[in-house]
């Protein structure tokens, strides 16, 4: 990490050295071009002043323009070769006003496109005195003034020249502070080609006609002979559509420029060489007294991690590492401690120290795997809800961890708590197993004293065995549930586990599914009964009484599903569909004429469901019924089952003017003390007392007395199972006010029903 944090460092400080000493170089590279370039313009324009004066001290000389007003050409001559011999120029002509040449060189074209002196020239000359112009002739460059000769008027001109070529290069080159090169460009057809140049001009011409040089800025970077090379732009005649570009090129090598900065780069890059080696040594140093004893702590880390706490051994030196060496050691024993108390609460009881449910899984894991024949017994407590009511937890705790001690103590084997009220045990097969059951039993008959108080426990025992019921372990806790379940029904208090009874629960348990899709498909349906009013002496209420005709299973009675479904809790979907139905079928009937109100019956878990008000209010509203065509009959058992809870539901349903019955009264909780208190408008006499009314005594005095004080609440009074006239006529000298069974009308399907109801005639009514 040092090293790369080093390395980072350096390696910003090296760009930041590149960076600055590039920008740097290239700041003072140009600041020399321009400064070159200016230099040179300075002495074009001085070349052409001290040209332009004495070519104007030619065109005074009285001799001169004598000799030319006389055309004296010999003297026009030798004049002339005086002059240019004295000033030393390299182009020098003297032109009449017709253009021809009176001395010098021959009539020059500039391209062979028109004479040296045009007339713009010669315009400004006789405007100024005298004209410049910088022209390339031939493929040289000149600096070129035009002067007339006056007489009073224009005779004729001179023009005088100086090549731009490599001694004039050389010339600006000696003045500039770098070694700077210099060439002169013209352009032709559109490319730059070379006149001359103080380097190698074959290089330089190549590099001139490829580089597209009127592309670039007037300032650019290239390769030039395998070198980076800063070129300046001078243009000193700009191109146009009548004229050819002409400019001077500086130029200087960026390579030649960063030579001096290589020795500083050698420089930084020995001390950065060194600083590697000295952080190297000190990483090694540190990594002796600091990594190390890291290390150490790694791997006890790693120890920890198998389960082996075994502490580091502190080092002598009073730093952090041996503070840290020390915290970690008391950390390892912390978590020794700890890692010790989690072990033991994950395989015992907290609030009994018993062994727990996962001790006793991991004991029949072993058992199984061991091929080991043995007997799981279970235990379940009695009484426990009745227990709480009478000890705190503390002593309940104790008793619980009594009863777990003497199991232990009976069937010597180790005890485990599985639930609140239930212990597991494995039992060796061996002689006389089979009476363990009985001993058990038998123990427990044996109060137990928990602080001065002698306590009844009752245990059910269930029994399962390995291999012959399952060698798997999980199925052995099923199977010992099951066979628990047996117990708690049986005579004896215990049983074993019977393999049919498990089939037959996993069918029910199947036959809700299939129960849902009936109710989906349509297979679940209404039956309904007629109820007859003996007062209005007609049928104005009908019970709706849920019918299932499977595909797969045919018809399955109502008491084979209905108590399944309480348990599973798949009644709330019995529930919600027939509620639905019930109110439709009443709508559709009022609707055709038929006043009936319909009864449906609610089970324990609707009266425990917050929604159903509200439920039934949608429902009514949803269908536009008033609340008395709605009837719900309740069972005793269902109400006592949490009656504060049912009471708060019964309550809402009646304020919203809702009918309440109590079904099949006399064979549950018969109390007048919760009987006064449900907002019931009805009772609903079993058929049980109903059916023999004919020929029992006491089921007429129950009916009779029943009948009373029913009456005598204000209720309402419904026989159920009417199925003769003798029965028919006592409960209507009883006071009875409807009549139910048989005897009335068998369960129909509603377009039966409708029939029925709109076709009969009761005779003795």
């Amino acid at each position: 990490v040092y090293l790369a944090l080093f390395l980072a460092v350096q390696g910003v400080v090296v760009l930041f050295f590149y960076s600055s000493v590039d920008r740097n170089v290239t700041a003072q590279v140009q600041g020399q071009l321009d400064a070159s370039a200016r230099v040179f313009e300075r002495i074009i324009n001085e070349q052409v002043s001290d040209l332009g004066g004495r070519a104007q001290d030619l065109a005074r000389d009285f001799g001169f323009k004598q000799a030319i007003a006389t055309g004296d050409g010999p003297t026009i001559r030798s004049a002339f070769r005086n002059f240019k011999n004295r000033i030393e120029a390299d182009l020098m002509l003297v032109y009449d006003t017709d253009d021809d040449v009176l001395a010098g060189e021959q009539q020059v074209d500039i391209n062979g496109s028109g004479p040296l002196v045009s007339d713009d020239l010669k315009d400004k000359a006789e405007d100024d005195g005298f004209a410049t112009a910088i022209l390339e002739i031939n493929g040289k460059i000149y600096e070129l003034v035009i002067v007339p000769v006056m007489a009073p008027v224009p005779v004729a001109w001179i023009a005088l020249g100086i090549e731009l070529d490599r001694l004039a290069a050389l010339e600006i080159q000696s003045l500039s502070p770098i070694e700077l090169e210099i060439a002169f460009l013209y352009e032709k057809a559109n490319r730059y080609m070379l006149a001359s140049s103080t380097s190698d001009e074959e290089t330089l011409g190549d590099f001139v006609t490829s580089a597209l040089l009127g592309d670039r800025d007037s300032v650019f970077n290239a390769m030039f002979k395998n070198e980076d090379h800063m070129f300046r732009r001078l243009r000193l005649v700009e191109g146009t559509d009548e004229t050819n570009e002409i400019a001077a090129l500086l130029y200087f090598s960026m390579d030649q420029a960063l030579k001096p900065y290589i020795q500083l780069a050698l420089t930084l890059s020995v001390v950065m060489f060194i600083g590697l080696i000295f952080l190297v040594g000190g990483s090694v140093v540190l990594s002796r007294g600091v990594t190390r004893p890291l290390r150490q702590l790694a791997r006890a880390t790693a120890r920890i991690a198998t389960g082996e706490y075994t502490e580091v051994e502190e080092a002598n030196s009073d730093d952090e590492i041996s503070d840290l060496t020390t915290s970690f050691n008391r950390m390892i024993s912390a978590v020794k401690e700890r890692e010790e108390k989690i072990v033991f609460q994950s395989f015992h009881d907290v609030e009994t120290g018993l062994k727990n449910r996962n001790h006793f899984e991991m004991r029949l894991e072993k058992a199984v795997a061991g091929k080991k024949k043995f007997t799981i017994l279970i235990a379940e407590m009695q009484q426990l809800a009745d227990l709480r009511a009478v000890l705190n937890h503390t002593r309940l705790n104790e008793l619980i961890t009594t009863v777990g001690e003497r199991l232990e103590q009976i069937l010597g084997t180790p005890v485990s708590r599985v639930s609140a009220d239930s212990f597991c045990l494995i039992l060796e097969q061996k002689k006389g197993i089979e009476t363990l059951p009985s001993l058990v039993l038998n123990a427990f008959q044996t109060p137990f004293d928990v602080v001065g108080i002698r306590v009844d426990v009752g245990v059910k025992l269930g029994l399962t065995s390995c291999p012959e019921d399952s060698d798997n372990a999980g199925k052995l806790m099923q199977n010992v549930n099951s066979a628990l379940d047996l117990a708690r029904s049986s005579p004896k208090g215990v049983s074993r586990y019977v393999a049919d009874r498990s089939d037959d629960f996993k069918n029910r348990l199947s036959m809700m599914s299939d129960l849902r899709e009936g109710i989906e498909s349509g297979e679940v349906t209404f039956a309904y009964q007629a109820k007859f009013d003996l007062a209005r002496g007609k049928i104005s209420t009908v019970e709706a009484l849920v019918r299932w005709n499977s595909e797969t299973r045919g018809f399955v009675p109502p008491d084979d599903f209905i108590p399944f479904a309480e348990r599973t809790g798949d009644i709330r979907h019995i529930t919600d569909w027939g509620l639905r139905e019930a109110v439709s079928q009443c709508a559709n009937w009022r609707d055709n004429g038929m006043d009936l109100t319909v009864a449906v019956n609610l089970s324990t878990s609707d009266l425990m469901n917050q929604n159903l008000p509200a439920q039934v209010l949608s429902l009514l509203n949803k269908y536009s019924l008033p609340p008395t065509a709605l009837k719900l009959e309740v069972t005793e058992s269902a109400v006592m089952h949490d009656m504060d809870r049912a009471l708060d539901i019964l309550n809402l349903l009646s304020a919203m003017g809702i009918e309440l019955s109590i079904d099949d009264y006399g064979t549950g909780y018969s109390s007048l003390s919760y009987l006064k208190k449900l907002p019931v408008s009805e009772l609903k006499i079993d058929k049980s007392f109903v059916m023999n009314l004919a020929d029992s005594e006491e089921d007429r005095i129950l009916v009779r007395s029943t009948i009373e004080l029913g009456h005598n609440l204000g209720m309402s009074i419904t026989a159920e199972g009417v199925e003769d006239i003798v029965s028919l006529n006592m409960l209507r000298d009883y006071g009875c006010d409807v009549l139910q069974g048989y005897f009335i009308s068998r369960p129909l399907s509603a377009a039966d029903f409708e029939k029925f109801y709109n076709e009969t005639k009761f005779d003795w009514a």
